[in-house]
């Protein structure tokens, strides 16, 4: 049996997708992450990256 996505449902996807990637913690925690690593900002920017873009975007590969 095939289900086809309505217009709605691609759009609320679509919003969902968004808030995952780009939500609240992703905007303020990044800065001051970067205050706080200091000489260390590298290792800092490593973590945030493997935990706030590669586990959504592992998570949407799992889920497709």
């Amino acid at each position: 049996m095939t289900n086809r996505l309505t217009s709605k449902d691609i759009l609320a996807l679509g919003f969902m997708t968004f808030a995952l990637f780009v939500g609240a913690g992703n905007i303020i925690f990044p800065p001051m992450v970067g205050i706080q690593s200091g000489e260390h900002v590298w290792i800092a920017a490593l973590g945030f990256l493997l935990t706030a873009v590669g586990l959504p975007v592992i998570t949407v590969i799992a889920l497709a």
